[in-house]
C-alpha cells in the first residue's frame, strides 16, 4: 500500500512539472540521415544517434572536432600522446573500429591507430553519430559506431563573407579562419581557409607533470583550405550536383608518455649482436611531421523522381593521405648479452621514421524505392580501393655497455654512440573493398516500424611489392561476409518511442596489419600477417525516447559481444615468425552499459537544467587473460544548467557545468608478462562555464567565453588521453557580413 501511494506521489510531482512547461522544438526534433540513411527524426530513428548542429558548434569553442563529440553519451577522447591529433573511441572500441564520414565518404586509414579528423571545424555544418555497430549501412570498420561530418554549403544571400578567431589560454593556441560563400540563383559556392597554432599544453600540476605545468612536445598546426561548388538541376529543382575539394595539413609534436616506458622487453633481436636478456624503454619521443590530406569527390541527389523511384544518390572520390612518424626510443638492461660480452648493462637508442601515402578511390550509389505505401525499400553498392606506399627506416646505436666488474675488458667511453644496426624497407599494398546492401522500412499496424537489412562484402588484400625478408609479393588474403541488422519501433504511447534492436560489425585487418614489419613505437619488431581474419561483433540494444511539456529523455541499454579482435603475441609463442612480436586474432570483448540524456526545460523561464552520462563495463579476453581493467570508467558524464535569452536585441546564452568520471584502469596482457603492474587513474571532476551571445541586425556577430576546469584538477580522462589542460579559457568571434 505504501508503495502505491509512493508511486502515486512521484507520478502526481512529475505530471505537475509536465504541466508547468510549453513545448518547445528539442534535439529529438532534429532531422538525420545517418542510423536509416533516410530522413528520420532523432525520436523515431530506431539507432542510437546523437546529432551536433551547428548553433552548438559556434558555442563550444573547440579546437578539434573530436572535442566537439566529448559531450555525446558513449563518445571519448583520444590523442595517444599527440595532442594535435584527437581521434574518438565509442562505447570503449578503439578508433580504428569507428568508421569517419565525411559528406558521407569515408576517410580510410591504415595505421592501427584510427582515422584522425582532418577536417576545420569552422567549416562543418552538423556531425551526425551512431553509436554501435553500424556495417550494413555504412560498411566495415564500424564496430564502435559511425561519425558523418557534413560540411557547409552556399549561404542562402548573394555573397557572404565569415571570419573567425579564437585564443586558447591553455596551450597559447591561436585559429583563424575566413570564408566567401552565397548562392546565385541555381548555383551556390563555398570557399574557405583557415589554421590553428597551438603551442605546448599547459596543464596542473600533478601525477603525470610533477616538475612543471607544461607538457613539452605537445603543440601542433593546421592548416585548412576546401571549395564547395553546387547546382540545382531539373524544372522542379529535383536535382543537385556538388564538386568538393579539401586539403588539409597537419604537423603535431609527441609528448612523452610515462605510460610508454614499458618494462621487461626481451632484447633478443634487436639487432643481431645482441642474443639474450631484457631492457626497459627508459625514452620514448615520437612526432608527426606530416598528416596531409588532399580529396576531391563529386556528389548527385535526384529527389521525388517518381511515385516508384523515391530518390537516387550518387557519388566518387580520390583522396590521398601523407604520412610521416619519428620515434626516437632508448632501451636499458643490466642483464643483456651483447657480443662476445657476459651479461651486462646495456644502453641502445633506436631511431624509426615511416613514412606512408594511402591513395583512395571510391564510390557508392543508393536507390530509395516506395513499392507499397507502407515500406520504404534502399538498394545500395559501394567500392573502395586503397593502395598504401610506406618507406620504413631504423637506425640502431650502442650507446654504453658496462660488463661486471670481474670481466677484464670494458670498451672504451669514446666508441659510443656505435652504429649497430640499420634496416630500410619498402612495401607497396592494396585493398579492394566491395559491397551491396539492402534495407526494408516496413510500417506495421499499431504503431510498429520494422528495419531490417543486409550487406555482403567481399574484400581483396594483396601485397604487390616489398623489400622484406619476412614477406613476399603476391601474397594475398580474400574475405566475405553478410551482416545482418534489424530493429523495431513503436510509438504507441504518447510522446513516446520504445526501440528494440540487432546489429553486427565487421572490421578487415588494415594493409599495414597483414602486410608490414615495424619498429616504431615499441622498439622490438612487430610482424605483419596475412592470415588475420575480419574482427566481428553482434549488437542488442533497447531504448526510450520521450518528449512532452518540456522533459526530454533519450536512453539507451546495450549489450555488445565481439571476437577475433586483432593483438599480438611472442613470435616464441608463434611459428609463424621469429624475434619479436606478430599480429594474431585472439582479444574477446563483452561491454554493456546505459546512456542517458535528459534536460527539463522550466516553463516560462530561460533555464535548462541537463544530464548526459553514460554507465558502461567492458571485459577484454585473451586466452586464459581477463580483465574489466580496459581503460572504460564505470561512470562518466556532465550535469549542467543552460541559459537562454534574449536582452536588448542581443540572443544571450550561457552553460554552467561539471564535467566528471569515476575511476579507471588499463591491464593488458603484455604489460602483466612484463611485471609491470596495471595503470591507473583517478577519479577526476571539473567546473566549467560558458557565457556568449549572437548581437547586430541578424544576430551575424557572435562572441563567447570559456572558463573551463576552473578548480584547476589534473587528471587523465583515459590511459590513451594526455593530462587534460589545467584552468584555461577559451575566447572566440565570429562574423557573417
Amino acid at each position: 500500500m505504501k508503495k502505491n501511494q509512493l508511486a502515486c506521489a512521484i507520478a502526481a510531482l512529475l505530471s505537475s512539472m509536465m504541466v508547468q512547461a510549453q513545448e518547445k522544438t528539442t534535439m529529438l526534433d532534429t532531422m538525420t540521415v545517418v542510423g536509416t540513411r533516410t530522413d528520420t527524426s532523432v525520436r523515431d530513428n530506431p539507432a542510437s544517434v546523437s546529432v551536433v548542429e551547428r548553433e552548438q558548434i559556434e558555442k563550444r569553442g573547440a579546437d578539434s572536432i573530436a572535442e566537439l563529440l566529448r559531450d555525446v553519451p558513449g563518445v571519448s577522447v583520444v590523442d595517444t600522446a599527440v595532442a594535435g591529433m584527437k581521434r574518438i573511441r565509442i562505447r570503449g572500441e578503439q578508433s580504428n573500429r569507428v568508421v569517419i564520414l565525411v559528406d558521407g565518404q569515408e576517410m580510410t586509414d591504415h595505421s592501427s591507430f584510427g582515422a584522425p579528423f582532418l577536417i576545420d571545424p569552422s567549416n562543418i555544418e552538423r556531425i551526425e553519430v551512431v553509436r554501435g555497430p553500424a556495417s550494413v549501412l555504412y560498411g566495415a570498420k564500424a564496430i564502435g559506431g559511425v561519425v558523418n561530418v557534413i560540411t557547409k554549403k552556399g549561404a542562402v544571400d548573394p555573397v557572404v563573407l565569415e571570419l573567425g578567431t579564437g585564443y586558447f589560454s591553455g596551450s597559447k593556441g591561436k585559429q583563424v579562419s575566413a570564408a566567401i560563400s552565397g548562392t546565385l540563383e541555381r548555383f551556390d559556392y563555398r570557399l574557405s581557409v583557415s589554421g590553428d597554432d597551438h603551442k605546448d599544453r599547459r596543464v596542473a600540476k600533478g601525477q603525470h607533470s610533477p616538475y612543471s605545468t607544461k607538457l613539452p612536445n605537445s603543440g601542433s598546426e593546421n592548416k585548412d583550405v576546401s571549395l564547395h561548388l553546387g547546382a540545382k538541376l531539373g524544372a522542379a529543382e529535383n536535382h543537385y550536383v556538388a564538386l568538393k575539394a579539401n586539403q588539409h595539413k597537419l604537423e603535431a609534436d609527441g609528448w612523452e608518455d610515462n605510460f610508454s616506458l614499458v618494462q621487461g622487453l626481451p632484447a633478443a633481436g634487436i639487432v643481431n649482436s645482441v642474443t639474450a636478456g631484457h631492457v626497459d624503454v627508459t625514452q620514448f619521443n615520437a612526432n608527426l611531421p606530416q598528416r596531409d590530406l588532399k580529396k576531391v569527390g563529386l556528389y548527385y541527389e535526384g529527389a521525388e523522381l517518381s511515385p516508384l523511384l523515391r530518390k537516387v544518390n550518387l557519388d566518387a572520390f580520390y583522396q590521398k593521405v601523407d604520412r610521416e612518424f619519428d620515434n626516437a626510443i632508448r632501451l636499458e638492461g643490466n642483464d643483456v648479452v651483447y657480443g662476445s660480452f657476459p651479461p651486462s648493462l646495456v644502453a641502445l637508442g633506436m631511431d624509426s621514421n615511416s613514412k606512408d601515402t594511402t591513395k583512395t578511390f571510391g564510390g557508392s550509389g543508393q536507390l530509395d524505392f516506395a513499392f507499397h505505401e507502407n515500406h520504404y525499400t534502399l538498394f545500395g553498392v559501394q567500392y573502395l580501393k586503397d593502395e598504401l606506399e610506406t618507406d620504413k627506416s631504423n637506425m640502431v646505436h650502442l650507446l654504453k655497455v658496462v660488463p661486471p666488474a670481474w670481466f677484464p675488458v670494458a670498451p672504451p667511453a669514446h666508441l659510443f654512440p656505435l652504429p649497430v644496426g640499420n634496416t630500410v624497407n619498402f612495401d607497396r599494398a592494396s585493398m579492394q573493398t566491395a559491397s551491396v546492401f539492402m534495407q526494408d522500412q516496413w510500417t506495421l499496424p499499431n504503431d510498429f516500424k520494422l528495419i531490417g537489412g543486409v550487406r555482403y562484402y567481399r574484400v581483396k588484400s594483396e601485397l604487390n611489392k616489398t623489400s622484406s625478408l619476412n614477406h613476399q609479393a603476391g601474397e594475398n588474403s580474400t574475405h566475405s561476409r553478410l551482416v545482418k541488422s534489424l530493429s523495431l519501433t513503436w510509438t504507441g504511447l504518447e510522446h513516446t518511442t520504445l526501440r528494440g534492436g540487432y546489429s553486427e560489425g565487421y572490421v578487415m585487418p588494415s594493409l599495414l596489419e597483414q602486410f608490414t614489419d615495424s619498429r616504431a613505437g615499441r622498439g622490438i619488431t612487430l610482424h605483419g600477417n596475412p592470415e588475420l581474419t575480419p574482427e566481428r561483433s553482434k549488437n542488442y540494444e533497447l531504448g526510450l525516447r520521450y518528449q512532452n511539456r518540456g522533459v526530454v529523455l533519450d536512453s539507451t541499454l546495450f549489450y555488445t559481444k565481439a571476437k577475433e579482435y586483432i593483438t599480438f603475441e611472442s613470435c616464441e609463442i608463434s611459428a609463424r615468425c621469429t624475434g619479436g612480436d606478430i599480429y594474431i586474432n585472439a582479444d574477446k570483448a563483452n561491454s554493456y552499459g546505459l546512456e542517458l540524456l535528459a534536460e527539463y526545460w522550466i516553463a516560462d523561464t530561460p533555464y535548462t537544467p541537463y544530464l548526459t552520462t553514460t554507465l558502461m563495463r567492458r571485459k577484454v579476453m585473451v586466452g586464459d587473460f581477463s580483465t574489466y581493467k580496459t581503460d572504460v570508467p564505470a561512470v562518466s558524464g556532465q550535469l549542467g544548467l543552460r541559459y537562454e535569452n534574449s536582452f536588448a536585441g542581443t540572443e544571450l546564452w550561457a552553460d554552467a557545468f561539471v564535467q566528471a568520471a569515476s575511476q579507471s584502469d588499463k591491464k593488458e596482457r603484455d604489460i602483466e608478462k612484463s611485471g609491470k603492474v596495471s595503470r591507473h587513474l583517478s577519479g577526476w571532476s571539473t567546473l566549467n562555464f560558458a557565457v556568449g551571445g549572437n548581437f547586430g541586425e541578424e544576430g551575424q556577430h557572435r562572441l563567447g567565453l570559456h572558463l573551463n576546469n576552473l578548480n584547476n584538477r589534473h587528471y587523465r580522462a583515459s590511459v590513451d588521453e594526455m593530462p587534460a589542460t589545467g584552468r584555461n579559457f577559451v575566447l572566440t568571434f565570429n562574423t557573417s557580413l
